[in-house]
């Protein structure tokens, strides 16, 4: 699995290469695009090359450059809980006009369910699903990658999960470990081996 990440300002966005290009996981903080294509040049990829954005949760350091993306021609792919979302950052941004944000088209996206996620995934070359996380916040997701990892965004980690004593996040876990992962790809901090 060719799996490249691409950190700054202390945020990881990945890059997973699929079948004809690269499927994106979190798109960055707004007002970072030059910052964005200067890591994608070292790595010699072009932003064209990037088909499909999955996002982990609607957080501007998370989802600042979803829009950017999508006008070059990205799929923004949403699993169905997400979809809300979008509006809540829009609606943010709004009282923050000094931001520099896009505000997030609605249209044109990609929605899955539960029970067609992994068939979408499949047609794109990942074997894997798309899974809800709740715990960091409600619309979190994470991508599950099988016999390989999973990419968390901003549930806290494994590790520190029995101290926020928190039922919502313990079971976010256990839908992880769920499948057989040997990594986690984490939104803020290095990738770690359970």
């Amino acid at each position: 699995m060719n799996i490249i990440n691409l950190s700054y300002k202390s945020t990881n966005c990945y890059l997973i290469a699929v079948d004809n290009g690269w499927l994106m996981v979190d798109a960055g903080w707004p007002d970072t695009f030059s910052q964005l294509l200067q890591l994608l040049n070292q790595n010699d990829i072009s932003v064209n090359e990037i088909n499909y954005l999955i996002v982990t949760h609607f957080h501007p350091d998370h989802a600042g450059l979803t829009q950017n993306l999508k006008d070059l021609g990205t799929n923004l792919v949403l699993h169905e809980v997400q979809v809300p979302y979008i509006n809540k950052l829009n609606l943010m941004y709004k009282k923050n006009p000094k931001a520099n944000f896009k505000d997030i088209m609605t249209n044109n996206n990609i929605v899955l369910t539960d029970a067609d996620n992994r068939s979408f995934l499949k047609s794109i070359g990942i074997n894997g699903e798309l899974i809800t996380t709740p715990g960091h916040s409600d619309d979190s997701v994470s991508l599950i990658i099988d016999d390989c990892c999973a990419f968390t965004g901003d549930l806290p980690a494994l590790s520190l999960a029995e101290a926020y004593d928190d039922f919502v996040i313990d079971d976010s876990w256990d839908m992880i470990q769920r499948h057989p992962v040997k990594k986690i790809y984490p939104g803020h901090g290095e990738p770690y081996e359970i």
